[in-house]
């Protein structure tokens, strides 16, 4: 069974705020200067009947990148995905190393318009198009 902590260097569980996110997941980050990198080890536990990465796994994974997304650079906020719109393209299989990446196309004062991909090396697995709300952060 392979480990689903067993990440690339320099990459960083992000834990806390979403619980549900640890149980699907656990999903990673890495940010280098300006670039924001995501992460996921697919193991048995995402599995569908066909032995690849069930879909649902990665529109969990694609709505954290959204969301992570629209959060870089920002503080004293939070948001919530209001629409996320996804193409598959290929399976992700189990052993794989999912990354996600994408960029903030606009900023308004109350959403953040996001797109991206979910790839294997240099395959696309899926392409995702959202809206976030954006909200003040309660602490």
């Amino acid at each position: 069974m392979m480990d689903e902590y067993q990440v690339p260097e320099g990459f960083r569980h992000y834990s806390g705020p979403s619980p549900a996110e640890d149980n699907i997941g656990p999903f990673f980050y890495r940010k280098l200067d300006d670039e924001l990198l995501l992460g996921m080890r697919a193991t048995d536990k995402h599995a569908n009947g066909n032995g690849s990465v069930h879909g649902g796994v990665l529109l969990a994974f694609a709505d954290y990148a959204v969301t992570m997304l629209a959060l870089s650079g920002v503080s004293g906020e939070t948001c919530v995905t209001v629409s996320l719109n996804s193409d598959f393209m290929a399976a992700a299989q189990l052993g794989d190393w999912v990354t996600g990446s994408g960029e903030v196309v606009r900023r308004t004062g109350s959403m953040t318009f996001v797109r991206g991909q979910l790839a294997v090396d240099d395959a696309t697995v899926l392409s995702f198009q959202a809206v976030a709300r954006r909200l003040k952060r309660r602490d």
